[in-house]
């Protein structure tokens, strides 16, 4: 049968879930606000496991999905959000011996984790000056798509070095939002000018100008889907050669997106 995690990949990584990092409970307790502790989400956790999706295997994965069910675009609010929810669903059927309970950083969650903080904790990346988790193989090309308290002691990922540090930083330079402070990136810089210019509206130029992973880049239909979600739901309709009634998701909330933003777990 193997792990609880090789259980988990049999089935994510096909899917393009295909990295993870692993922080103890203990560990991520001592940052957890009281709310957030396992004794309160999960009390049998032992370890928390970190899922994410580097440069375009989730999305190859997603439209290989929508060429056979194309109602998952336009009846679902967020077909991508969906087709991971379904993939978690069928890696739980692998491990239903083990205790666990997943979370995710969707729109509609019921409980929000700082998924940055926790993926670095857990040695799925590091931080970034462009506010992005980041890796040597992937760059800040990573999507941060899931987070399972195991009741399971897992061997914990190594953290990583700062990839940052002896950079450049071509990403400041590069935004139009000049939405860094002290050579890091401000999130309420970066929300004000998202409120008031449409120039990153569909795309983010300090991304496309780190220096890291280049190969492992979102394709341009990529971005356009996770940046603008109305036109970026339509070029994929068009792209795949789907018909019928659509659903459009809400786009990002920026307004909105100030007031939740937290540092803590």
């Amino acid at each position: 049968m193997g792990t609880v995690v090789e259980q988990f990949m049999s089935v994510l990584e096909p899917c393009g879930l295909n990295l993870y990092g692993v922080v103890s409970a203990t560990a991520y307790d001592q940052k957890a606000k009281p709310a957030l502790r396992t004794s309160v989400l999960a009390p049998e956790a032992h370890s928390v496991i970190v899922f994410g999706s580097g440069g375009q295997r989730l999305w190859e994965a997603f439209l290989a999905d929508l060429a056979v069910h194309p109602h998952h675009l336009t009846k679902e609010a967020h077909p991508l959000d969906a087709f991971v929810a379904r993939s978690l669903r069928s890696a739980s059927k692998q491990a239903s011996g083990v205790s666990h309970r997943w979370f995710t950083p969707t729109d509609d969650a019921e409980i929000c984790l700082d998924f940055r903080s926790l993926a670095v904790d857990a040695g799925l990346g590091v931080s970034s000056r462009l506010g992005l988790v980041i890796r040597e193989d992937v760059g800040p090309w990573i999507g941060l798509r899931a987070a399972c308290f195991v009741g399971e002691a897992i061997p914990t990922t190594p953290l990583k070095s700062n990839i940052c540090a002896a950079c450049a930083g071509p990403c400041e330079a590069a935004c139009p939002g000049m939405a860094f402070t002290d050579g890091a990136w401000d999130f309420v810089k970066c929300a004000d000018f998202h409120q008031a210019d449409v120039r990153c509206a569909q795309g983010c130029d300090a991304r496309l100008a780190c220096p890291v992973g280049q190969e492992s880049r979102y394709t341009a239909l990529q971005r356009l889907y996770h940046y603008d979600r109305k036109a970026g739901r339509r070029a994929l309709a068009e792209h795949l050669g789907i018909q019928g009634d659509e659903h459009v998701g809400i786009g990002p909330d920026w307004g909105g997106s100030v007031a939740k933003y937290s540092t803590d777990y």
